[in-house]
């Protein structure tokens, strides 16, 4: 296979993780609740195996802590295996921190900015997160009352199907917007949304920094 067959196998790759991540950032939330659960478990499955497929260099790695994920994930949600369910999220929260890491460097190493960096970078920040949503999935089962949302959000056995509410409070906390209507209470919330902001900005200043260096330097050569 050629290098440029290569280069386009992995941005299909890439458009296809986009695509799903726009499936359960976007289109989820808009479905009644009760679908919410099968579908996130669904997209999730996808997601998963999509993303180890995105980097040529652990793909076997990847995809073996892909099976093992996604094994647990529908095995705790069919025998309603709540605390093991929590567990499993926090092993999500490695692998997604691992692939977000792997696009970062590989965006640095880049010389310059194609439509690879360009997907990579949308990719990483909305897998940045989904990852911080998968910790409060993990945080309000151990303590519901960590953050307060409009609506009551019920964790024990239900905690995938408020995952677009989650969703919702990482992207505009990590926006730095902060409306209002979903309030850190306990100290453990408050100091994981300070993170989720700094790290939000932290991730576009940076990359936005990369991006504009790397497009310069090639204007100039």
């Amino acid at each position: 296979m050629t290098k440029n067959h290569v280069f386009i196998s992995f941005l299909a790759r890439n458009y296809s993780l986009l695509f799903l991540l726009l499936l359960l950032v976007f289109v989820v939330p808009v479905f009644p609740d009760s679908w919410h659960n099968w579908l996130y478990n669904a997209l999730f499955t996808l997601m998963y195996f999509s993303t180890a497929l995105t980097i040529e260099k652990y793909r076997k790695i990847l995809f073996s802590a892909a099976v093992i994920i996604v094994v647990m994930l529908w095995m705790f949600t069919l025998l309603d295996l709540q605390t093991l369910n929590a567990l499993s999220k926090l092993l999500a929260v490695v692998y997604f921190c691992f692939i977000v890491v792997n696009f970062i460097i590989m965006i640095a190493h880049s010389k310059e900015v194609d439509a690879m960096v360009i997907l990579k970078s949308i990719n990483g920040y909305l897998l940045l997160g989904v990852m911080f949503a998968l910790i409060i999935i993990v945080v309000m089962f151990y303590n519901p009352d960590a953050i307060s949302f409009p609506e009551p959000t019920s964790m024990h056995g239900e905690n995938m199907n408020n995952f677009g509410d989650y969703m919702y409070y990482v992207i505009i906390t990590m926006a730095t917007v902060g409306y209002g209507d979903v309030v850190p209470v306990l100290p453990v919330a408050r100091s994981l949304s300070t993170f989720i902001a700094i790290s939000g900005q932290l991730y576009v200043a940076i990359l936005i920094a990369m991006l504009v260096g790397k497009y310069l330097s090639h204007q100039k050569k």
